[in-house]
């Protein structure tokens, strides 16, 4: 009778030992990543519910990768088809949903607020490893941002000018 005691006690804190590791492995550590990666623009904008932004391959800059952040913010980061190829993040929200107008992710930034198309648009220049500018702006409840590395003052000018800042207005 001893024997079947101890060896149902030994049964018993075996499976407590199993159950409680088991249990323990599906505790989430730390915070979830706000990030999540999408194939396609188009996939991107179904899972945050709206439009974003974005530049046309005709204009020699290609999608490299999209995400949605914290579900309301939609990044997505071009390669351009030449070389040095120069690339660039656009990100757009809804301004409903964010407090700060600023979603470009930059901080400590020394941003001079310009002109373009009649709208307002805060750009900065960047320098850590090399030198990068970006820019953001407000139209139409929409927040939308841009940040270029690897490109020319007067590249990334033409960009924000002559497309982003043009087609937000356009389209939002």
């Amino acid at each position: 009778m001893k024997k079947k005691i101890i060896g149902l006690l030994s049964a018993l804190t075996i499976g407590t030992l199993c159950l409680g590791t088991a249990h323990a492995a599906e505790r989430p550590v730390g915070m979830a990543n706000p990030m999540v990666a999408y194939d396609t623009v188009a996939a991107a904008k179904t899972a945050a519910g709206f439009q974003p932004l974005y530049l046309p391959s005709i204009t020699g800059y290609h999608v490299n990768q999209v995400w949605v952040i914290g579900g309301d913010l939609i990044d997505i980061e071009y390669c351009s088809d030449s070389q040095p190829a120069g690339k660039f993040r656009l990100r757009t929200a809804r301004s409903t949903e964010l407090t700060n107008d600023n979603i470009s992710g930059i901080y400590g930034a020394t941003w001079n607020t310009e002109k373009m198309n009649g709208l307002s648009v805060a750009i900065a220049e960047l320098v850590d490893h090399s030198v990068s500018y970006a820019a953001h702006w407000t139209h139409n409840n929409m927040l939308f941002s841009v940040h270029g590395e690897k490109l020319t003052y007067s590249e990334f000018w033409r960009l924000l000018n002559y497309g982003l800042v043009e087609l937000s207005q356009n389209y939002f």
